[in-house]
């Protein structure tokens, strides 16, 4: 095949439509892109298949009167059982590429639940729900999950790292309402000392009666406290780095009933029922 030589004597150059190269790019983006979907929606299905839920129940013994629930992954509420009902746990095990290994202790007085998922992909979790005697003591802790305890007529403790935390018609020497993330509630309880706190997330303290030293402190997030009227004075330790500072109780430094309620980042309120 013979070139043709222009009139500066130099041949042509041969090259490609720029257009073409566009198109060969957009292909090639096209199929890695088909590659990925069907590979990623062959894993979901894979996942999907393998996944199931197993759950049970079983009476708790009357002679429980500590409950101790320490879990990875999942929901935990505790009620009091009603006239005529069974003190029971109810449970519902989540599994896939991982199963949760449970193990359930009575040693004396106390009951112990303890589930752990361990590393690993796929769902893990469980989730409890327990119906307990009135004077049964209570102590939760989830890494990841919501906890709810209603009810119970002794101390409570409940915990959790992404969740919220909900204690409501409580009376106890000491409640412990704890979240990293999360918000934390405490509504119609009865104590002498209770301590809420959140790294990220919001406090309320509502329809308490009279008592001796109240701890709400989150780092971002509102904290609003409702303090009986029928109390007070109080010592208060009321502040925000960034937010509104309201405070409409009386207020007594060398008061023998302390509050604390502290925020980085929100607004603090300490007013009256």
């Amino acid at each position: 095949m013979h070139q043709t030589i222009d009139s500066t004597g130099s041949a042509p150059h041969l090259r490609g439509s720029p257009r073409s190269g566009l198109r060969r790019v957009i292909r090639l983006i096209a199929i890695l892109t088909s590659i990925a979907l069907v590979g990623g929606g062959a894993w979901y299905l894979l996942l999907f298949l393998v996944t199931r839920t197993d759950s049970g129940s079983a009476a708790i013994d009357k002679s429980v009167r500590v409950v101790e629930v320490t879990i990875d992954s999942g929901d935990v509420r505790i009620d009091v059982a009603g006239q005529g009902e069974k003190t029971e746990l109810h449970k519902k095990l989540t599994k896939s590429l991982r199963s949760p290994d449970e193990k359930i202790e009575h040693d004396g007085d106390t009951l112990r639940i303890t589930t752990t998922c361990g590393d690993g992909m796929g769902e893990c979790g469980s989730d409890y729900s327990l119906t307990v005697q009135a004077g049964t003591r209570i102590k939760v802790n989830t890494r990841l999950g919501d906890v709810s305890v209603t009810g119970v007529r002794a101390s409570v403790e409940g915990r959790t790292r992404i969740g919220s935390v909900r204690v409501e018609h409580v009376i106890g020497d000491r409640i412990v309402a704890a979240s990293e993330t999360g918000a934390v509630t405490l509504k119609d309880v009865d104590f002498d000392t209770a301590e809420a706190t959140s790294k990220m997330g919001a406090i309320q303290v509502d329809e308490i009666e009279p008592f001796k030293k109240l701890k709400a402190v989150s780092k971002m997030g509102d904290v609003e406290l409702h303090l009986p009227s029928s109390a007070g004075p109080f010592a208060v330790d009321a502040q925000t780095e960034l937010g509104d500072r309201t405070v409409e109780v009386a207020v007594d430094s060398s008061s023998g009933t302390s509050v604390e309620a502290r925020t980085k980042i929100g607004d603090v309120t300490v007013r009256n029922d």
